[in-house]
């Protein structure tokens, strides 16, 4: 059976990867709900329904949601994801318009409606998440699993020395996120960083004729140059699409469990997720429990790049 996911998005050219991934791994999107992060909300929901169209996912309902953080102003990332989040290519945008535009409630109304069946995949900001769980403190027990790309630990971070981009924007929502009595991944930037698209990988993409990889091609070049630097190679880091990768086949990476926090008062070290990876330190809690998180030990980035090109068509 395909797995059945809501993907919380913020849609940059990371995101945009993640839902053509989602929908060529045979994913079962209930709905796309969309935050503030790379761009702001209006944008991210454009851009959420263009990606959904191209991937042949034209009836799935895309709900905006949260417009700005909990308790700190809004800030987005244009200079990473382009102007228009999806790398200034010109891409020609969907006319659908959005089915909503109170997120968290669909969240909440999606989870009671299919209880035990939903992946919650979260590769934004954690606005909407924190919403739906001050909205319906059983969320929890309602969702099958919940991945979030997010944290950085103990690894630098891309929003600040220490803070990951996602937590970071949100620090008060992540810690709702943390609290929560359920079984969460956190595929941060100590895994994602990991994974530039292969040289080889890339050549699929460009020389492909498929609509998918024309389209990737065109949004990725932006994204390459903020990356090449840093990199030292042209290449760029699909973060969100190695999150909905783990979503739809656990198996592909090892996990652990640490105890976790997230950084909330003032100063540099504010969204910071903050995991206890001593190796004396005594083993967790399992893993539904407060405080405790599971982070990817290793995992198979071999297979992942496969399934991506298959996804794009390259």
């Amino acid at each position: 059976m395909p797995t059945e996911l809501i993907l919380d998005c913020d849609t940059g050219v990371d995101d945009a990867l993640a839902i053509l991934y989602a929908a060529g791994q045979g994913a079962r999107v209930h709905a796309c709900t969309v935050t503030h992060g790379n761009v702001p909300v209006e944008v991210g929901t454009r851009n959420t329904l263009t990606v959904l169209d191209l991937a042949g996912l034209s009836t799935v309902p895309v709900h905006a949601g949260a417009s700005r953080p909990m308790a700190q102003p809004l800030q987005t990332s244009e200079h990473v994801h382009g102007r228009d989040g999806l790398g200034d290519a010109g891409v020609s945008t969907s006319s659908r318009q959005p089915a909503g535009d109170l997120a968290a409630v669909e969240i909440v109304r999606l989870a009671r409606e299919r209880p035990g069946k939903l992946t919650l995949v979260a590769v934004g900001p954690l606005t909407n998440i924190g919403l739906a769980l001050l909205l319906e403190p059983d969320l929890p027990a309602l969702v099958r699993g919940v991945v979030i790309m997010g944290g950085a630990v103990g690894v630098p971070g891309n929003a600040s020395q220490l803070g990951e981009a996602n937590v970071w924007h949100d620090p008060e929502a992540a810690q709702l996120v943390v609290d929560s009595r359920w079984d969460v991944l956190f595929v941060g930037l100590e895994t994602t960083m990991q994974a530039p698209i292969p040289p080889e990988a890339l050549r699929r993409i460009e020389a492909s004729t498929d609509p998918r990889a024309r389209f990737t091609w065109a949004i990725m070049q932006h994204y390459m140059d903020l990356y090449e630097p840093t990199l030292g190679l042209r290449s760029c880091i699909p973060h969100d699409a190695l999150a909905v990768a783990l979503a739809l086949d656990p198996d592909l990476a090892t996990y652990r469990c640490i105890e976790a926090y997230v950084e909330t008062g003032p100063g540099r070290t504010r969204g910071t997720l903050v995991g206890d990876l001593r190796p004396f330190a005594p083993p967790p809690a399992e893993p539904s429990t407060r405080g405790v998180i599971r982070i990817v030990d290793r995992m198979d980035f071999n297979t992942f790049f496969a399934r991506l090109l298959e996804s794009l068509g390259a």
